[in-house]
């Protein structure tokens, strides 16, 4: 498979199994569109998941959602394997099925007991899906939050030469979630470089603002009008304004994927992956779980909170289904039709 950096067994097994404070630092990305199950090994991956949540995922209508759903709820419970793994070494016994997975008010996920170490007090998890790819972000010490924006939003040149849906339909469209400067600079980059690179533009304005609200937890219920970014497309990194106020204890990665070989090159299939990390005073958490369960330090001077911010923001792997499979369970699987690497 092209792209990778978990196709062997080896690598497999240190989904589940991995010690380095490091490790915890997670990004992880699979491609829901070439997986294609037949009715016995997606019933099979179904089967990893308890009761409930096979029944969520259950509940959407089409199959590709089906797909998106069971990925991003697997990926939450590899990564709560890893950090059990983490905590105890090889130690864990608790199987992925067994796993309590929460969510608050906000419909954040998260483990329903304290994953904190002396290494990482606060780890924390953030999923997203849409077009290709399924994804997760985690977290040692600040709230992550993770979305990933896929191409598509400017159609097909049509037959009068026109896009049938080009970048000034979509900043009408968008006009109550950008401000005034953002929707500016998507105008001149469209006007300089075409509608594709203003529609990438428009997609990682997006993709930010939905990665810092979803950090926060409080999802599209917040204006996103408040929050102002200023992209910094050298280092694909952005700042933020909220309310009118610069806020520097936040930080924003972007990850082209698949990766950008070229600085200067926009390609079709071009998804967005933005990582945000975010003060703990931040979060909103209407029933207080989240909070009392994954923070266990909540203080940082100002220093020690600059470092956490300024560590870098390792790259999105590209994984396979089977990598989310379980040790003990992966001969079932490729029983049951499925591709370990």
């Amino acid at each position: 498979r092209a792209r990778t950096c978990a196709c062997a067994r080896t690598r497999a097994q240190t989904m589940t199994h991995a010690s380095s404070h490091d490790s915890l630092a997670l990004r992880w990305c699979v491609n829901a569109s070439t997986w294609n199950p037949d009715d016995e090994e997606f019933n099979f991956i179904l089967s990893l998941l308890p009761l409930r949540e096979r029944e969520d995922v259950a509940r959407f209508k089409h199959f590709a959602d089906r797909k998106r759903a069971v990925l991003s709820r697997l990926l939450v419970r590899c990564a709560i394997l890893r950090a059990l793994a983490s905590m105890d070494g090889a130690k864990n016994k608790l199987r992925m099925e067994d796993l309590h997975v929460k969510r608050t008010k906000g419909a954040k996920p998260f483990y329903a007991t304290s994953l904190a170490s002396a290494r990482a007090p606060n780890f924390n998890f953030n999923v997203s899906h849409e077009g290709d790819y399924v994804v997760l972000a985690s977290e040692t010490h600040a709230v992550v939050g993770v979305d990933v924006a896929a191409p598509g939003q400017v159609r097909a040149i049509g037959g009068n030469g026109r896009a049938e849906r080009d970048v000034e339909a979509l900043l009408r469209t968008f006009s109550m979630t950008l401000t005034d400067r953002e929707i500016t600079a998507i105008r001149a980059k469209t006007v300089r470089d075409g509608e594709r690179a203003g529609e990438d533009l428009f997609r990682r304005h997006w993709s930010l603002k939905e990665a810092m609200v979803k950090a926060i937890g409080v999802g599209l219920a917040m204006d996103l009008r408040r929050c102002e970014f200023a992209i910094d497309e050298a280092t694909s990194t952005a700042r933020v304004t909220l309310d009118g106020k610069p806020r520097d204890d936040w930080s924003f990665h972007m990850h082209a994927f698949p990766p950008i070989v070229e600085s200067s090159e926009i390609r079709g299939d071009t998804h967005w992956i933005t990582v945000s990390r975010g003060p703990i005073q931040d979060i909103v958490d209407a029933n207080g779980e989240f909070l009392d369960t994954a923070f266990s330090q909540r203080q940082f001077d100002a220093n020690a909170w600059r470092r956490v911010l300024d560590e870098p923001s390792p790259p999105f792997e590209l994984i396979t289904v089977g990598d989310l499979v379980p040790n003990e369970h992966k001969d079932a699987f490729e029983a049951a039709g499925g591709v370990l690497y």
